[in-house]
């Protein structure tokens, strides 16, 4: 009988199921109406039921006509959000990892104190950093330039204190004993055991970084002058700002030859292209995330 199985009586069941039916009925439906409202022109969007399918032949229309923006930049605005978060992946893992390991693992000086320090920066709100983050990249010489997206990156406090705790986890004091018992260097304690444990935090790592870079619209707005070198978040402003996506009465950027403007059904197709990546990533990683996530919640 199901009861046994779960261990918990036929009311607390059903609560649960239902609070769980209502939390997916609330994530689920925008995502659906944003995947519906592709298919309808401007005036169906207003006059169809919220849920009701349009045309499927529009969604590649609405399409076309976001190709014809700025001749394509768009396409550009696609393949730079993806530039910049593969790269702010590589650099932000590659420093969170040894960062993380080197406090759980390697005993050092002031290692409680680095602790405590990437801590406090957790701690710290983001908008708190733009003006210290916009003069160190002002220096550097990297303002409205590729760079000025991808350096930032290697600062994840959030990445270092969660392998930090991973390894706490999952390599205990005796393992590190024994390596030590058998020569193993730091670096090679790090090489040979601290990495090969390190996948399933990665996933993790991966996951939410991945997040937080795709949707990166506030430091390309500040960064970044330069329209062509913009990403898909701050581009979908450009075309929101510039074609009255929201206000279709306002039209700014008229498309030759029909006439035709960038209005809701388009920008619906830009929500859509912007989400489908985080959706796709979460459900690569999603056994990783789960995995990283737990580990240590259990302790023998």
């Amino acid at each position: 009988h199901w009861m046994f199985r779960t261990g918990i009586d036929s009311l607390s069941w059903l609560v649960r199921m239902g609070i769980i039916l209502i939390l997916a009925v609330f994530y689920a439906v925008p995502l659906i109406w944003l995947l519906i409202a592709t298919t309808k022109t401007n005036p169906q969007l207003l006059e169809l039921p919220p849920l009701a399918i349009g045309s499927l032949a529009y969604v590649a229309k609405a399409w076309d006509y976001l190709m014809q923006f700025l001749n394509g930049v768009l396409l550009r605005w696609i393949f730079n959000s993806f530039y910049y978060v593969i790269l702010g992946l590589i650099l932000s893992i590659s420093f969170a990892v040894p960062a993380g390991f080197a406090l759980a693992v390697i005993p050092f000086k002031l290692r409680r104190t680095l602790l405590w320090v990437t801590l406090l920066v957790m701690l710290v709100p983001g908008d708190a950093l733009v003006l210290p983050m916009y003069m160190e990249l002002f220096y550097m010489k990297l303002i409205d330039t590729q760079w000025a997206l991808i350096v930032p990156a290697a600062s994840y406090p959030v990445g270092v204190y969660l392998v930090f705790q991973y390894y706490k986890a999952t390599m205990p004091a005796d393992l590190v004993a024994a390596a030590k018992v058998d020569g193993c260097s730091p670096i090679d304690m790090f090489w040979y055991i601290g990495l090969p444990l390190a996948r399933n935090i990665v996933g993790t790592l991966a996951f939410t970084q991945f997040a937080g870079l795709w949707g990166g619209f506030f430091a390309a707005q500040l960064f970044i002058d330069n329209a062509v070198l913009k990403n898909l978040p701050a581009g979908i402003a450009i075309i929101v700002s510039q074609c009255g996506g929201i206000l279709p009465t306002s039209l700014r950027c008229i498309l030759n030859p029909e006439g035709h403007t960038i209005s809701r059904a388009e920008i619906a197709l830009l929500g859509v292209i912007s989400t489908l990546p985080v959706l796709i990533v979460y459900a690569l990683a999603q056994r990783m995330v789960i995995r990283g996530a737990t580990a240590g919640a259990i302790k023998e």
